[in-house]
């Protein structure tokens, strides 16, 4: 690359393993990161299979990654109902504001018309790059906790009120 303040991509996808600990649980993240290269398209699949969140990330400096990242959340669309999936739109290299084509704006509200998750960062100088991380596994947990009070039926009490005693039930 010409610029200094640009990294050359990945040449390969890279898996991670990062283990937060909240306040409600301990989340370890598997994290594969293909950089968005397009020679990983075709086998997304398999990297996403079982997912629970996805990181979709643009950069700032450039509307055209924000529409791949879009095209990115059509196939995470196709493969996941809406609330399977914690899904976070990511605005990168907020170093280069001086450059940006992608407004804060922009990326906000393309995240809150599909429901996601929304924050900027910047790789290079760390800014703001965990509390991604934790924003997810909070969201995970909050649904895991969801599902959980729904999927938990109610107590039912067997004793008539101002009854003697407990009755029998058939199931």
């Amino acid at each position: 690359m010409t610029s200094r303040n640009r990294c050359p991509p990945w040449d390969v996808s890279a898996f991670l393993t990062q283990t937060l600990c909240l306040e409600a649980a301990t989340v370890r993240l598997e994290i594969w990161d293909t950089a968005g290269q397009e020679k990983y398209h075709s086998v997304c699949h398999l990297y996403y299979r079982g997912a629970h969140a996805a990181l979709l990330v643009y950069d700032i400096t450039s509307k055209e990654t924000l529409s791949r990242a879009k095209l990115w959340l059509q196939e995470l669309e196709k493969e996941f109902l809406h609330d399977e999936i914690v899904i976070a739109l990511v605005g990168n290299k907020t170093d280069l504001m001086a450059e940006r084509e992608v407004t804060t704006e922009e990326g906000e509200e393309f995240a809150k018309s599909k429901n996601l998750l929304y924050m900027e960062t910047s790789a290079k100088s760390n800014y703001h790059v965990s509390e991604v991380f934790t924003a997810v596994a909070q969201e995970l947990v909050a649904r895991e906790g969801e599902k959980a009070a729904v999927q938990r039926p109610a107590p039912t009490d067997l004793q008539e009120p101002g009854g003697s005693g407990p009755r029998c039930c058939q199931l």
